[in-house]
């Protein structure tokens, strides 16, 4: 049977946790002059950290993503499979939206732009860079192949850093779309680059697909009707050489002649249809993407956060300063205690 713990044990503890802050005030205080040094060195580190960790600036557009017709899901998804994604994510578009935001195609395409610069933030001289440039990124010209090692090794830092963002809210369904950078000019256009490059592919590339499919019933239906008519002038001419049609051959000529021209129109109707309908999806399928929120040059940095910086290396400071105090001190005491050990023998 468990025991409950009484008051006298509660109070042994309250007794010994006193104690132990006291033992450690009482050896901080023997090596003051080490604790105080160690706190000094790691709150100047924590400045040195704050003061010149590299600053970003951070911009922010809210998107919606619409279709006049109800096939967006569909379409998103044939498009993330011929560019190569994954299409497990469900039929959320913004998945598939992300996707191409993050494609080779697309962040290629970033790579190669040149930028105008805030000379006013960004200690470089020219104003117009590429992020090769703002980045201040020197191949090894020395190594193999050095040009595609720094394009792949520049479409990994897009991809796997905060450089660019993309999420949507699951209950409004407003995708907001995040650049981050090292000047807020490039931060700007970035985020306005990207959101033209993404409506460009949706309406060039998914609208492809529907526009493609409009011209082959188109070219078919041409196909049908010119052979529609041929069939006709057959029948036509054959009927002008056997009017009286008295050998039972010639019926059954007559009846397969008829039967091209029935099924010559048959096939017409049916791809007039699929043409109309084609045609309809083609102008429907046309994807939008509305703007609710206008990015903006971002005036202040995102990053690094100097506050928070401070205050972490403040508490880290003293968590140092008080562990070399302790350390130093329980090593006086056993180095003396080892001394006083073989004087005894």
């Amino acid at each position: 049977m468990a025991t409950q713990p009484t008051s006298a044990d509660t109070e042994e503890d309250e007794i010994d946790l006193a104690e132990l802050l006291s033992g450690i005030v009482r050896r901080v205080l023997r090596h003051k002059a080490l604790a105080a040094f160690t706190f000094a060195v790691v709150l100047a580190i924590a400045f040195a950290v704050a003061l010149l960790s590299t600053p970003f600036y951070q911009t922010t557009a809210k998107i919606i993503y619409q279709t006049s017709g109800g096939t967006s899901g569909g379409n998103l998804s044939a498009l993330a499979a011929l560019a190569g994604v994954s299409t497990s994510k469900g039929d959320d578009p913004s998945a598939y939206l992300g996707d191409i935001i993050l494609s080779n195609y697309v962040m290629q395409k970033l790579l190669d732009e040149k930028w105008k610069i805030d000379t006013a933030t960004t200690n470089i001289a020219d104003t117009i860079i590429t992020l090769q440039e703002l980045w201040k990124i020197e191949p090894d010209t020395t190594v193999n192949n050095w040009q595609v090692k720094l394009q792949y090794g520049m479409l990994n830092a897009l991809k796997k850093g905060d450089y660019i963002t993309f999420a949507q809210d699951k209950k409004s369904g407003v995708i907001s779309l995040t650049t981050e950078f090292e000047d807020p000019q490039v931060s700007f256009d970035a985020n306005t680059f990207l959101y033209n490059q993404l409506n460009d592919v949706l309406i060039n590339k998914m609208h492809f697909k529907a526009s493609e499919n409009r011209k082959f019933t188109e070219e078919r239906l041409a196909e049908v009707k010119s052979a529609l008519k041929e069939s006709e002038e057959t029948l036509k001419r054959y009927r002008q050489r056997n009017r009286l049609r008295i050998d039972p051959a010639d019926e059954l000529e007559d009846a397969r002649l008829q039967r091209d021209v029935l099924m010559n129109q048959e096939i017409m109707i049916q791809l007039q249809k699929q043409f109309e309908l084609a045609k309809i999806d083609e102008a429907r399928d046309m994807p939008v993407l509305d703007v609710i929120d206008q990015p903006m040059k971002p005036i202040e940095k995102s990053k690094p956060k100097r506050k928070l910086i401070v205050l972490a290396g403040g508490v880290a400071a003293v968590f140092f300063a008080v562990l070399a105090a302790v350390s130093l001190d329980l090593f006086i005491e056993k180095k003396d205690s080892f001394k006083k050990l073989l004087k005894e023998k």
